[in-house]
């Protein structure tokens, strides 16, 4: 059995695709066993108790609240610590996947050399190439679609994370076009995300069976 570590930070709405996929036997005989989050406020946390899936939470902010801003060196160890201790907490699991499912923190180069080979994958709300270390790419698409007053091809992605921030290899990418003057944002919000629902359960499927042949 493969073992899934979630990593979130808001709702969860990702997390449910991935437990209902779980429900639905479509991630084989792999389970998702622990669900860490980096606001103790996520929806996130209820979705993964009712599915009886242990929590976590690992928050930054414990981390940094006694830092000046201006203190950078300071808030750059704090940092550090963070990862480091998140990746000891991801890791006291034994993941054989990690998953990012609304992680909203970057991954840096203390916590990627902690974790090692374990394959790390993200969902990122912009095709590779595209408004990269962003959290607003889905509201950057489609201004700069209506802006341009053409056409743009956007959509999603879940990629394999590395340092450079959303530029690791694609694994799933997920196409989907705006038209100028069709659509409000919050409704291309939404079908940017039931795109999200497909693409990550696809890639996590994707890469645990590419496992499964290691």
């Amino acid at each position: 059995m493969s073992k899934i570590s979630v990593l979130i930070s808001g709702s969860g709405s990702n997390l449910q695709a991935l437990i209902d996929a779980q429900k639905a036997s479509k991630l084989g005989d792999s389970k998702i066993t622990s669900v860490i989050s980096s606001s103790k406020k996520a929806y996130g946390l209820e979705r993964a108790n009712k599915a009886g899936i242990p929590t976590h939470i690992q928050s930054l902010y414990p981390y940094t609240k006694d830092i000046p801003k201006e203190d950078k060196i300071a808030r750059s160890n704090a940092r550090i610590q963070f990862e480091d201790d998140l990746a000891k907490l991801v890791l006291e699991d034994g993941p054989d996947l990690i998953v990012c499912a609304g992680w909203l923190l970057i991954l840096g180069s203390t916590f990627l050399n902690r974790i090692g080979s374990i394959p790390i994958l993200n969902l990122h709300p912009a095709l590779p190439g595209a408004f990269d270390g962003t959290t607003h790419a889905i509201e950057m698409a489609w201004n700069a679609c209506q802006e341009s007053g053409k056409p743009l091809v956007a959509g999603c992605m879940v990629h394999y994370v590395i340092e450079e921030v959303d530029r690791g290899e694609p694994v799933i990418v997920k196409e989907l076009t705006i038209t100028p003057n069709d659509e409000t944002l919050e409704e291309y919000e939404a079908r940017v995300h039931q795109a999200e629902h497909v693409a990550i359960v696809e890639a996590t499927v994707k890469v645990l069976d590419k496992l499964k042949k290691i």
